[in-house]
């Protein structure tokens, strides 16, 4: 047993954690606000120096609290890319032409610790919802021959597990 718990080894400093979800529907659409905790590991920053982009994605999804129906889910992908001529680090938001650029990468980290998101659901009848969310390192993105050591070290690993927040949809909103 005590070997086993020494190999688990994922150290907390190297995940993302969501601390807080804000959250409100109106004419078919859900705002949310997310504030995360986002610490990268030694060899994730030692990688983005030396030019691999990384992905990191938002999952949320909107379900019913009874019946657990999925009423509606997006996915948001920030790609952090460093600039090695001049310095800076580049935040990439996909499916815009949005991007900043940032002297530091904890500046960067700063700017995604708290998103201001919307996810399409559509007519939602009143009554309790839940929130799903899940912060993560997208490893798919890692250049193919980093992909099989990414996915087995656990200095890697960086994902938050799912977590539920409870949401109350009124008949008024």
């Amino acid at each position: 047993m005590l070997v086993l718990a020494g190999c688990s080894g994922i150290d907390p400093e190297n995940r993302f954690e969501l601390t807080r979800i804000e959250s409100t529907w109106s004419n078919g659409q859900l705002s949310v606000t997310t504030e995360q905790r986002l610490v990268l590991s030694e060899e994730a920053r030692n990688a983005l120096t030396h030019g691999v982009p990384l992905t990191l994605e938002l999952e949320l999804a909107l379900r019913e609290a009874s019946g657990k129906t999925r009423m509606g889910q997006e996915t948001y992908s920030y790609e952090i890319n460093y600039l090695p001529l001049s310095g800076y680090y580049q935040l990439t938001f996909s499916g815009t032409d949005a991007v900043k650029t940032f002297p530091r990468l904890r500046h960067v980290l700063a700017d995604l610790s708290r998103l201001d998101v919307t996810v399409e659901t559509g007519v939602v009848p009143a009554g309790e919802y839940e929130i799903l969310a899940r912060m993560s390192l997208d490893q798919n993105k890692m250049p193919p021959p980093m992909r099989l050591p990414v996915l087995l070290s656990t200095q890697w690993r960086h994902d938050t597990s799912w977590t539920s927040w409870p949401m109350q949809i009124d008949p008024g909103t």
